[in-house]
């Protein structure tokens, strides 16, 4: 259970819009984003690029606009009720996975399900990168629990 709060108390991210969690959490992970001409370039590791397609795909606009230093309206895609959905149901995916990878019982999944339904709308995208950049790691077994479980702590 300990590990579930970690994970929980982790999520929580210092990002002042989804495009920079988005755009931080993606270069954890490999996947480095740039805008030439009015087309966004990305470039990693096919896999992990696939990973983040889909949030990539939703907030492009506003991640474009973060990269190019212009100024990106808050009333927007990232608060239009599809893309927030979206937003939401991949978090899910991404704890669900994440908890299959790690090995979590299902109290655990239950404590990151009853986080998840704390967070105010505005916060989906954000923890959902946070919660992709986890299940990347995993993936690649460099999740933190891995290295915990290694330690036998």
């Amino acid at each position: 259970m300990m590990y579930a709060q970690q994970v929980i108390d982790n999520a929580a991210g210092e990002f002042n819009s989804p495009a920079l969690a988005i755009l931080a959490r993606c270069e954890q992970s490999g996947v480095y984003l740039r805008v030439e001409g009015e087309h966004l370039k990305v470039r990693g590791n096919r896999e992990t690029i696939a990973a983040w397609q889909a949030m990539i795909g939703r907030h492009k606009p506003e991640i474009i606009a973060a990269l190019t230093g212009q100024p990106y309206p808050t009333k927007t895609a990232a608060n239009d009720s599809a893309t927030l959905a979206a937003d939401y149901q991949e978090l899910t995916a991404c704890i669900i996975e994440l908890c299959q990878l790690a090995g979590y019982a299902d109290k655990a999944r239950e404590r990151m399900f009853a986080a998840r339904r704390n967070l105010y709308p505005f916060q989906y995208a954000t923890e959902c990168a946070y919660f992709r950049w986890q299940v990347v790691r995993a993936r690649a077994g460099a999740y933190w629990h891995n290295d915990v479980l290694r330690a036998g702590i």
